[in-house]
């Protein structure tokens, strides 16, 4: 019987188990349901060399199992039947036992209408050597006619593909009840220890959203079940204004220090009303690219517009900044993929940070430079 007709055979036989009474005890389930299914599967119940019916198994200390599967000097799967409604779980170890010891490769545990399929020789817990489940009243006929076909027809168990697509499926069972067990405790810990990647992505998304910027504090109560904290500063963002922070202004005698000395060391930088610490005009710029980068995650590539006469300013690869190998004219921004030429004198470092700051729309005397 060829694999089409089998197929066919089998949703017939399916369809008229799901409409037809259920066998009272395990005698009537092997031929009023089992028997007929692995016919389908071009097994032939009657020829006494193949469909082997109470078959010793196990050794000197084993059993009989039902129906065993034979071909050639081969036993290919081992059968055994409980009555509808049983509970198949009292029943394992004893068929895996019985496998294992002849060395078949599948096994099958069945009330007629529930299939617990195994494979017997893996290493594991009875749980972790079960790859499929066959529900024959509830699941789609579709499916199990591919499932029975690829696991138990003749001719896929005597070729040996029926052991390597159950291999296959059983691996990627593993993999998936792993994930199931191990995915909820990595979110635990990254809720619990404020993971930065998660607050930041979370962030970005609430500002295309909603166009609000939260803290950090914010979304970790959120993350954490807790009340969120109230902020002066999260209303939402105007777009149809530039969207720079009022300065604060300085008494007279902090502005004064304010017009850019290349020859002398700048101390801090007033950006936004704050203050920030610098010890080079190469870190003032580094600072200027580390906060556009915090306020402007989401839309930081904007700044690859920037470029001068031979390269450009920023790049994912500092190779484009005309800066390979470990040269000290680039510099990465934190926390991202970017990477900022940074060569020339203290002029033009105070230039390419006020063009940074206009590239996201603040303007360029949002920068103070504070010098001894």
């Amino acid at each position: 019987m060829g694999g089409i007709v089998a197929a066919v055979s089998l949703e017939q036989c399916l369809e008229k188990i799901r409409s037809g009474p259920v066998p009272k005890n395990e005698e009537s389930a092997k031929f009023q349901l089992i028997a007929p299914v692995l016919r389908s599967l071009d097994w032939n119940p009657e020829d006494a060399s193949e469909f082997l019916l109470e078959h010793p198994v196990g050794g000197k200390a084993g059993g009989r199992v039902d129906i065993a599967l034979h071909s050639g000097d081969h036993l290919m799967a081992l059968i055994e039947a409980k009555a509808p409604g049983a509970d198949l779980r009292s029943h394992v170890t004893q068929v895996l036992g019985y496998a294992f010891h002849d060395g078949v490769d599948i096994c099958v545990l069945t009330t007629g209408l529930e299939w617990w399929l195994y494979l017997p020789l893996r290493p594991g817990k009875p749980s972790e050597r079960r790859f499929a489940v066959l529900d024959l009243l509830n699941d789609s006929v579709e499916r199990l006619v591919d499932d029975l076909t690829a696991f138990l027809h003749k001719e896929r168990l005597v070729g040996g593909e029926a052991k390597k697509k159950a291999e296959l499926v059983l691996q990627a069972n593993l993999v998936a009840a792993q994930l199931e067990s191990e995915i909820p405790r990595i979110w635990d810990a990254m809720v619990e220890d404020s993971d930065p990647e998660l607050v930041e992505l979370i962030g970005s998304r609430v500002y295309e959203k909603l166009n609000l910027r939260p803290h950090k504090e914010q979304i970790v109560a959120v993350l954490r079940g807790k009340p969120v904290p109230m902020a002066l500063d999260s209303a939402p963002v105007d777009q149809t204004k530039k969207p720079k922070a009022p300065p604060i202004r300085d008494e007279p005698a902090e502005r004064s220090k304010r017009s850019p000395r290349p020859s002398v060391k700048p101390v801090a930088i007033m950006l936004w009303g704050e203050r920030y610490p610098v010890g080079s005009h190469k870190e003032i710029l580094k600072k200027v690219m580390h906060l556009l980068y915090e306020n402007h995650v989401h839309e930081f590539d904007k700044a690859l517009q920037l470029k001068g006469r031979k390269h450009p300013y920023m790049s994912p690869d500092p190779a484009e900044l005309g800066a390979e190998g470990p040269s000290k004219s680039f510099f990465q921004v934190e926390s991202s993929k970017y990477y900022v030429y940074s060569h020339g004198s203290a002029e033009t470092m105070r230039k390419r940070s006020e063009q940074f700051l206009e590239c996201f729309g603040y303007d360029k005397s949002d920068l103070e430079i504070l010098f001894d």
